[in-house]
């Protein structure tokens, strides 16, 4: 390992970019476990300083993905990318992906336990503060999904060296390449995805990724916090990239008769509360900014996957699977076959 930090950690006139083959042996280090931590620090810091290159990113890319555990494909399935640092607003994209599955398109969620910086509230704090069941085998979490159409994917399980790496990350208390890494790898080999991003840099290198890692239709936004979930008070960059191209563009939520304001920070509970009234379909004037974000953000997704034929009619179809409480329904049964552990068992026997 000492050979790569001494490569990209060498200052301005010593340091280059890692060749995409260096870097698939780096990143194998790291992924076996030959790196120690203050090696794996080193080359995460250096790597942050120089700023990565796209070569450098795929090669560790490609090689965490063969790490992963083995799971069926479900290229039809649309990834949500989000922030691994969490939350601190009202997040948005569970009910979202809850409408979406409701009607047939499947959606695949992941994350891990929230990372620093930020230190919000990860997806999958908030699922299994929703009673949903996250440490699945493989082989349960792809029943069940085929069931239900939605599933979260952990990464420190379904990728071990993630696992194997999370507290040198987390005593960096930094961000890293490794924060795409993860979002990119792809287990499931799913052909859309909607990735959020902060900054530019990351749009950047994402148009150069995300083709190469299987993605066929990307939508890149500048959303909320980082996050895929964008506001109804203000517009919004979007970076669609396709295998033959990418395409700017501006949403403008007035266009279509949004006028939000924005969210309020709050804590896990709050955020729990906000989630339950949310997909239970409370109509509440004290909650109509939040449910419209859901509302808004559902239609562009049906509307951007080809689901709808305009953003209206995806806008109309989120409004009424919320008000017939689809969302609350498929959450109940998410919630009642990720706790039956032997489910994946049962279901091959009744087969």
């Amino acid at each position: 390992m000492k050979q790569w930090i001494k490569t990209v950690g060498t200052g301005k006139t010593g340091s280059r970019h890692l060749t995409y083959d260096e870097a698939v042996a780096a990143a194998h280090a790291i992924a076996r476990g030959e790196s120690t931590d203050a090696q794996t620090a080193a080359f995460l810091m250096a790597m942050r300083m120089k700023g990565e290159a796209d070569e450098e990113m795929m090669g560790f890319i490609d090689v965490f993905r063969k790490y992963s555990l083995p799971y069926r494909s479900f290229s039809h399935s649309l990834n949500c990318a989000g922030p691994y640092d969490g939350r601190v607003y009202f997040p948005v994209t569970i009910p979202v992906s809850l409408l979406l599955a409701s009607v047939g398109f499947p959606q695949v969620l992941h994350g891990s336990d929230s990372l620093p910086p930020k230190l919000g509230q990860s997806l999958k704090e908030l699922l299994e503060g929703l009673g949903i069941r996250v440490g699945l085998q493989a082989k349960e979490w792809e029943m069940i999904f085929m069931s239900i159409n939605i599933g979260f994917i952990w990464t420190d399980l379904i990728c071990p060296p993630f696992g194997r790496v999370r507290h040198v990350r987390e005593q960096m208390g930094l961000r890293t390449f490794f924060n795409t890494v993860e979002k990119v790898i792809n287990p499931v080999h799913s052909l859309n995805i909607i990735i959020g991003v902060n900054h530019k840099t990351a749009i950047d290198h994402l148009i150069h990724l995300l083709p190469k890692s299987g993605f066929e239709t990307a939508y890149i936004v500048q959303g909320m916090e980082g996050s895929e979930d964008l506001p109804i008070y203000k517009n919004s960059s979007i970076r669609k990239v396709t295998p033959w191209g990418d395409e700017a563009s501006t949403i403008d939520p007035a266009t279509f008769g949004f006028h939000g304001v924005p969210l309020e920070k709050c804590g896990k509970e709050r955020q729990l509360q906000l989630l339950t009234r949310i997909v239970q379909g409370d109509d509440s004037p004290e909650i109509a900014n939040e449910r419209d974000h859901v509302i808004f953000n559902a239609g562009l997704r049906l509307y951007w996957f080809d689901k709808v034929g305009s953003y209206e009619e995806g806008f109309q179809l989120a409004r009424s699977l919320l008000q017939r409480k689809e969302a609350q329904k498929l959450l109940d049964k998410w919630r009642d076959l990720s706790s039956r552990s032997d489910y994946g068992g049962r279901l091959q026997a009744e087969g």
